[in-house]
């Protein structure tokens, strides 16, 4: 008798243990999919930022820094920061902890690329080194940040 008790008591643990998994497994997914989309939005633009930065790709900084449009440049640049701050309280509402502290490298990164452009249409002899080197470190944080996010998702 006691055999029976045990092995229903059993079954019946079970069966709640799979009830709840399977409540929970499209919550679950939910979440994920929310999560990846938060995360894509953000890696999107902070894309877009450095390649409206880089002075070798077609959307970026060519013309001299005297040129009228260099104020243009810069306002672009300006948006699109914007714009990745405008996402970034949805990350950091997603979270978890180490992907936000990732997401604020990236945000520090895209503030220094966009102060060094601006900088480097103000000056007399411009150092687009400098701005070259800000894209780079926008890029190790992007990637870093993606590391983070496929880590989280399990991807």
């Amino acid at each position: 008798m006691a055999g029976v008790i045990v092995g229903a008591a059993g079954a019946l643990g079970a069966a709640a243990i799979s009830s709840r998994a399977a409540r929970r497994a499209p919550l679950d997914t939910q979440r994920r999919d929310k999560r990846r989309e938060v995360y894509a939005a953000f890696i999107s633009v902070a894309k877009e930022l450095e390649i409206a930065a880089d002075i070798n790709s077609s959307g970026g900084y060519r013309m001299h820094h005297a040129d009228p449009d260099a104020e243009e440049w810069v306002q672009e640049l300006n948006r699109l920061r914007r714009q990745l701050m405008a996402t970034h309280p949805l990350v950091q509402l997603e979270g978890p902890h180490e992907v936000e502290r990732s997401s604020m490298e990236v945000m520090n990164a895209a503030m220094t690329l966009v102060m060094a452009a601006d900088n480097v249409t103000h000056a007399d002899v411009p150092e687009f080194s400098q701005v070259a080197g800000e894209i780079r470190t926008l890029s190790d944080a992007t990637r870093a940040f993606l590391m983070h996010c496929q880590a989280v998702l399990r991807i």
